[in-house]
């Protein structure tokens, strides 16, 4: 990439995982921000397929986070978030696999500002947090779906 900065130590991720549950049913699970932490005046906002929300994240520092989705049902969705040091996009995507489905999470940070110095630095600990936060969710979505059935 040239010198005008874009492209400029982004930090890319992909995680993918097996669940043993029908894509609808993994969909519904991750798009009802109901049960989330949106404790924000009109958060969630919803027009069609679009939702806003104000999110809070704690780590590594408390930040409240802004966040744009556009649901693409069944078979995922994508937010676009802006963090103070860098703009964050992800996508999770739920593919029908066997007897369940494959989800996926591909995760693209551009650094902004100071992020183009802290995020190279902090990218491993950024890598093993998506990981283990893509995986607490997926736990938290089995012991849930589990108990329905």
């Amino acid at each position: 990439m040239g010198r005008s900065g874009r492209g400029l130590n982004r930090m890319r991720l992909a995680l993918d995982r097996v669940v043993p549950f029908p894509r609808d049913s993994v969909f519904a699970w991750w798009t009802d921000f109901r049960e989330d932490d949106h404790q924000h005046p009109n958060s969630p906002a919803r027009s069609g397929n679009e939702i806003w929300l104000r999110d809070r994240a704690t780590r590594p520092a408390p930040v409240t986070i802004d966040e744009h989705v556009t649901l693409d049902p069944p078979n995922g969705y994508a937010v676009a978030a802006r963090y103070p040091g860098a703009d964050v996009r992800y996508a999770y995507r739920f593919n029908p696999h066997d007897n369940g489905t494959l989800v996926t999470v591909d995760i693209d940070v551009q650094p902004r500002r100071l992020g183009r110095i802290l995020v190279p630095l902090t990218a491993t600990w950024w890598r093993r947090y998506a990981a283990r936060d893509f995986d607490y969710h997926l736990e938290e979505m089995n012991r849930e779906l589990e108990s329905r059935t």
